[in-house]
Parts: structure tokens; sequence; C-alpha cells
């Protein structure tokens, strides 16, 4: 053997005897201790829990006692929580605290409220604001409402925390009638720490209890503004769309260009030009949309506007019919089918085919009254005057005779029953 091996061997026999040293001086605390912080790594508490208890009782060291009673908690056996923490506390008076609240807490999810009440006349006296939520919760819970309210407020003035302040909005609002209070608190946590989600969330739906369009506006544009990032492009395009509609409701521009400016929602701001009969803006934003999507739904708003605009209906007028076989190939849509179906009936195209079509749409929505003056006109063309009088006669009695086109249908087929009657 080489003195350069012997060398290594002395090295590695020397190491080894101290580690078997190490071992050989291990106590049998050391190993349940390791025991019992494996079981608790593995989330085996139930086993933790023993292991640990076990210790305490033969070293009435009170860190084990803890990490028993932390290991039955996590175990949800809330019962041994109870009994460990009570058998303790006049016997370890530097934990007593923590062993108050382990006992209220779990006498609470086992709704031993009785008992958890007696404990938490005690558990106030330590004047802790990490006491103070889970005494709120009780009081709240047996219906101590202004005691609930006075524990709140005492945790959320020292910790500043988003649970506390919705805690106490919502004992505010729910318990104590008192919204516009609940709201002062919200804004206040906003103002001072910025827009938590749940909170400025909550303070939004009181907002709209209050029907309160100007506050909730002014949520979600901080919310906007500070959670924008965080959002995918659809999520973004979503919160967008609320706020635009938010806007809408206030002046009706702004909500426009809010629109206009994000960009993510252009089918929406094409609808709104098109009730505002800005054909051309709302084609440009179809036609861009659809450019970028490839989506043949789209080509059916394109056909609308396309013979809405045009000048010579019938020049467009196959262009028009090709758009809607596209855009119905997959997808059915009622205003597409009813719209396709007119054009085929009033045109004399393919009257059989066009009143399929309005049908069609009218089941989607028998509502419509468009849809059904649809129907009147295709059994008219198909030389029905009868059907066509009946549908007829009920949209006029709905709406009246106003409308031109409705008035035009309306004596059409009025007179072709009436030659109906002289035939007899």
């Amino acid at each position: 053997m080489s003195s350069y091996t012997r060398i290594i061997f002395s090295l590695y026999f020397i190491s080894m005897t101290h580690l078997l040293g190490d071992i050989l001086s291990t106590t049998k605390e050391d190993v349940f201790t390791l025991v019992g912080l494996d079981r608790e790594l593995n989330s085996d508490f139930a086993s933790s829990a023993i292991i640990y208890e076990k210790l305490f009782e033969e070293t009435k060291d009170s860190d084990y006692l803890k990490k028993a009673i932390e290991s039955y908690f996590a175990n949800k056996d809330f019962t041994k929580v109870v009994t460990l923490s009570k058998d303790n506390f006049e016997k370890f008076s530097d934990i007593k605290e923590y062993l108050m609240y382990k006992y209220l807490l779990s006498t609470v999810i086992l709704k031993k409220y009785d008992e958890a009440l007696v404990i938490a006349k005690e558990l106030e006296k330590y004047q802790s604001p990490q006491n103070s939520g889970l005494l709120g919760d009780l009081y709240y819970i047996v219906g101590q409402y202004d005691k609930s309210l006075e524990n709140y407020e005492f945790g959320y003035k020292a910790l500043g925390t988003p649970n506390l302040v919705l805690a106490i909005a919502n004992l505010l609002h729910t318990k104590l009638n008192n919204t516009s209070q609940a709201i002062d608190y919200l804004k206040s946590y906003g103002e001072a720490h910025g827009c938590d989600k749940k909170v400025c969330l909550k303070l939004l739906e009181y907002y709209q209890v209050q029907n309160n369009l100007d506050g909730m506006v002014s949520v979600m544009e901080t919310m906007y503004a500070e959670h924008k990032k965080e959002h995918t492009k659809e999520k973004l395009a979503k919160f967008e769309l609320m706020l635009g509609e938010l806007y809408l409701q206030q002046n009706k521009q702004k909500g426009i260009d809010f629109l206009a400016k994000t960009g993510n929602n252009n089918l929406v701001l094409a609808s709104l030009y098109e009730k505002d009969k800005l054909y051309d803006k709302a084609l440009e934003l179809l036609e861009k949309t659809y450019q970028m999507t490839a989506d043949d739904t789209i080509l059916g708003r394109i056909a609308m506007i396309d013979f809405t605009i045009a000048k010579d209906k019938k020049l467009v007028i196959k262009d028009v019919l090709n758009k809607f076989e596209l855009a119905l190939k997959e997808k059915s849509n009622p205003e597409y089918e009813n719209f396709y179906g007119y054009l085929l009936i009033d045109y004399d195209l393919d009257v059989k085919k066009g009143l399929e079509l309005v049908k069609k749409a009218y089941e989607a929505n028998p509502q419509n009254i468009a849809f059904e003056d649809s129907i009147a006109w295709g059994y008219f063309k198909n030389n029905e005057c009868t059907l066509a009088w009946q549908y007829m006669s009920e949209v006029v009695q709905k709406v009246g005779l106003d409308d031109e086109e409705i008035k035009l249908h309306y004596d059409e087929i009025k007179e072709c029953m009436e030659g109906k009657k002289e035939e007899k």
C-alpha cells in the first residue's frame, strides 16, 4: 500500500470514528425529535403529534408541548388540542396566552361557544392585537356585535391588515346596517395601503348596493391602474369592457374613447358605432378584427353594414349573401339568420329558404318583433296571406304602425286578405 493510499485510509478511518461517536452519543430524546420532525415534514401529523406529546411528558419542555398542539391541530384533532391546552394553562405561564389562543380557536371550530366565551374574557386581558381577529369572530358568531366590532377595530388600528378591515366592513354592512361607514373603512385602507384586490372588490360590491356609479368607476379605475400588468390579454379585455360600460353610463363619449384607446374590445366598440350610425368607423374596426382573427362570424356583421350603406343594393347583394353563408357555416346566429332570410324573401331570391331562416331566428328569440315581422313577410311572399296576417296582426298589436316598414308590410298583407274575401 502506497504512503498516499495509507494517508487517505487514515483520514477516512478518523472521520468514520468521529461519526460513530456522534451516533453513539445521540440520546433517545434526539432520536424521537428527529422522527417527530420527519413525520411532521411528511405531513404525517397524527404520528408527529403522538411523538411530540410523548417527548413533552418525558421532558416537560414547553417547546414539545407547542409542537404537539400544532400537530394535533394540523391533524384536525381539535378535541385533543382543547384538552392539552387547558391542562397546561397554569403550568406554563410563559406560553399561557398561546395555549388559550389555541384552546379558543379549537372550541370555536368545535362550536363549543359557551366554553370559548369563558376563555375569551381571559384572553382579552392580554390586549394583544394578534388575538383580536379570533375574538372578534367569536363575538360575531354569538351575536355580540358591539364586542366583535371593538376587537376588530383594536386589531386593525395596530396591524392594519386587509382581513381585519374586511371583517369590520362586513360586520358594519351585514349586521349593523351601516354600509356608509363600511365604505369609509375600505376607502381609508386603500388610501393608506393601496388597492388590495379583496378590499377593492368588497368596496365595489358596496358601491353597487348603493347604486353609486361614480364610486364604482373610482374603484375600477384604481384596480385597473394598479393591477393591469398582472392580467393576461383576455382578462384585461374583460376588465376594460366592464370599466368601459361604466364610463358609458357616465358619459357615452368617454366610454367610446376609452374602448378606442385600449383597443381590446373592438367588436363592442363597433356595435356602439353602429348604434350611432357611424358605419364607416364600425366597418373599419370589423374588417381590421377579421384580418387579425380570420373569424368568419364577423363577416355577418360586415355583411349587414355593407348592405345598409350600399347606394345600389342589387350591386352588393350577392357578396352580402356569400358573407352570410360563411358567417353561419359553423355557428347559428339569430340576427344574421333574420337579416339573411329577409333579403332572400324581400328580393324574391329564395322565399322558401328565407322563411326557414327567419323562423329559426324567431324560435331562438320569439320576443323579437323584427323576427316576427320577417315571418309575416315571408308568408306573404309565399302567398300564404292568412298565416302572414296572424303574425302581422300580433306585430301591430305590440308596436303599432309608427315604423314605416311595418306599416308597408301591414298594408300589403291587409290588402291580400281583403282580396281573398272578395274572391269568396
